[in-house]
This record gives C-alpha cells, sequence and structure tokens, in this order.
C-alpha cells in the first residue's frame, strides 16, 4: 500500500520506514490529510523532509483553511535552516499567528529525536535525527496524546528564536 493510500484517523497498522523518501511521503500525506492541527518536533527541521514544496503546500492549505488550525514546531537549532532558505521559516514568517516556531529551553537540548503528529491522531517519530528509521501510524490516539502532551510540555517553556526573526533593512 502506497503511504497516500492510509487515511489519517482510519488505519491502524504500524507503518516502519527507513528511508528520507518514505519519512518524506508519510509526512506530507499526513500534513494533506490534517485538518486542524500539526505538532512537529525536530533538531533541524530535516529539508529531505520539512522543506519539500508539496509538504509545504499542504501545511499552508490546512493553516489557512480553519480560523483554529495551528502549526506548532520546536527546533532545536534552525540556523542551517534559515541560512538555507528552508520554506517552513518563510511560510511561518507569512502566516504568523497560524504557524508557529520555537526554541526549546536548554533543558531540552538533548531530546534529538523527531515526529510529526497530524490531529492528535497520526504520528511518525524517528528517533534518531540523522538516520530515517522510524515508525508511524496514521491512527493511533493514546501515542499521539503522548507526543502531544510531551510537545506541550516543552512548548510552553520554549521561546522564539532569535534565529527566526525576520532582519528588515
Amino acid at each position: 500500500m502506497a503511504y497516500t493510500d492510509y487515511t489519517l484517523g482510519e488505519h491502524r497498522e504500524l507503518i516502519g520506514f527507513g528511508t528520507a523518501d518514505e519519512n518524506r511521503q508519510i509526512a506530507r500525506s499526513m500534513a494533506e490529510q490534517a485538518g486542524r492541527t500539526i505538532h512537529i518536533f525536530t533538531t533541524d527541521l530535516d529539508p529531505a523532509v520539512f522543506n519539500q514544496v508539496d509538504f509545504i503546500e499542504a501545511i499552508a492549505r490546512m493553516a489557512r483553511s480553519h480560523s483554529r488550525a495551528r502549526v506548532s514546531v520546536l527546533v532545536q537549532d534552525s540556523a542551517k535552516a534559515v541560512n538555507r532558505g528552508h520554506r517552513l521559516v518563510e511560510l511561518a514568517r507569512r502566516l504568523s499567528s497560524r504557524v508557529e516556531i520555537r526554541k526549546p529551553v536548554a533543558e531540552y537540548s538533548d531530546l534529538k529525536e523527531t515526529f510529526m503528529v497530524a490531529d492528535g491522531r497520526g504520528y511518525f517519530h524517528r528517533i534518531q535525527p540523522d538516520r530515517y528509521e522510524g515508525q508511524a501510524r496514521f491512527h493511533d490516539p493514546l501515542q499521539c496524546r503522548e507526543y502531544v502532551q510531551r510537545f506541550d510540555e516543552i512548548w510552553q517553556r520554549s521561546h522564539g528564536d532569535r534565529e527566526l526573526r525576520r532582519v528588515h533593512l
């Protein structure tokens, strides 16, 4: 089954993946199906996954689709993303009331995993940020709740990242 055949909120099977392309397809498929919220925790806004045109377009559509739609991103190190013109950073600048990127406080700097939760129903998770092995489920509200609770705890103690601010000359 192709990742686009999985339906957010329906398909419960555990999906193992091991390549950047698989990770990218899963993230895009979940983003395309999300209606209200996306939570992303990442070390560096991995461009192979989060800087792809289809993914950014899906995020933008979702963010504009509903007045309560929100995309929340926690990124440990945004310097490379900013210097390379990451599309998600640009989207957050354009849609700042719907797409927000923050940096966790130093206490969380040892967390090096990557995960994304779509509408509290589906997720993908990688334990090591520099490797693409991981797992996903398009319907696992219990696991998603755990990821979102952890995300929210970190979010509450996070702050805006000065690297992400636009410099006006």
